[in-house]
């Protein structure tokens, strides 16, 4: 397999939207061959499309992560095309709008499905393809009336902690002679959003912290379910065109001039560059102090959590 860093391939699924669509944008930007899973090929393509735009190099694939063969199919595609993978992504985060005492059955099992019936796939696949790589499942976000949600994120967590870990190269070398099944081990951790996802410039701290799993600062961590406390999600004329928020809000004054569309008018008249964070620092590790930070809590320092957000525990 080739090493981790150099192989610069990952599979991102559920790339239509939410989390998934921040996360692959991401990588592309970080300079990742992107693989863009989702059930829907239009959507991937799409998001694939937007990478390529932004100067990444990407690939849509359809696959429902639900469904055994198409997982396997999405593998064997990436294996086919690339002969290395880095690691895996993985969007649980179905949403489950439902509270608890009016769930149905079959959303009760469509959720299962969703998630760790997916998880399950996704790391069996990931196993066989690439062992020794990494995975992280991006679980639903917790909320009080619908307990099931946590319910499935448990579950979640307690798959990545019983993960077989990939072995020392000696170790691995002398596994391999013996044909050991634990060879195949995988590094598996969890990222539980505090709400659903929003956009990619408000999802930012999710996105940052799977990088940093992914990446070497991670390369110690495996079997950590990780919460992120990210901000409100934008209200409504956040999210809409600036053109459209500049019509809209009398505060903010049109430019007419050319060649301009990257800044902003401030109240003060000065001009200041209109660039997403997430995309301007191109996701570097050495970007990402809150997130590094945090992960170094888990390995003996627990101060600091209300500065960076994240708590991070094993299950």
């Amino acid at each position: 397999m080739v090493g981790m860093e150099r192989a610069k391939v990952v599979l991102v699924t559920q790339v239509g939207q939410g989390f998934g669509r921040a996360v692959a944008i991401a990588y592309g930007q970080a300079g990742y061959d992107v693989v863009c899973a989702d059930r829907d090929v239009d959507l991937a393509a799409r998001t694939a499309a937007e990478i390529e735009e932004l100067g990444g190099q990407a690939i849509p694939i359809q696959a429902d992560p639900t469904a055994a063969l198409d997982v396997q199919a999405a593998f064997a595609k990436v294996w086919e095309i690339f002969g290395s993978l880095s690691g895996v992504v993985h969007v649980t985060s179905f949403d489950s709008a439902t509270p608890f005492h009016r769930l149905a059955e079959g959303e009760l099992v469509e959720l299962f499905d969703e998630t760790v019936r997916s998880s399950v796939l996704v790391l069996r696949s990931a196993q066989r393809a690439a062992p020794g790589s990494w995975v992280v499942l991006v679980a639903p976000a917790p909320h009080p009336e619908r307990p099931h949600l946590a319910a499935v994120g448990g579950a979640l967590a307690r798959l990545a902690a019983t993960f077989p870990a990939p072995l020392a190269l000696s170790d691995e070398n002398e596994a391999l002679d013996a044909f050991a099944e634990p060879v195949r081990g995988l590094r598996v951790n969890v990222v539980v959003p505090s709400r659903p996802a929003s956009d990619p410039r408000h999802d930012a701290q999710l996105v940052h912290l799977v990088r940093l799993l992914g990446g070497q600062a991670g390369g110690g961590v495996h079997g950590a379910e990780i919460t992120v406390a990210l901000p409100p999600p934008p209200q409504v004329i956040e999210a809409l065109l600036p053109e459209v928020q500049a019509a809209l809000d009398d505060s903010v004054r049109q430019d007419d001039g050319e060649g301009d569309d990257d800044l902003d008018e401030t109240a003060n008249g000065d001009a200041e560059p209109d660039v997403d964070p997430l995309l301007d620092e191109g996701l570097d590790d050495a970007h990402l102090t809150a997130a590094e930070a945090a992960l170094r809590q888990l390995v003996g320092d627990d101060d600091g959590e209300a500065e960076t957000g994240l708590r991070i525990g094993r299950a």
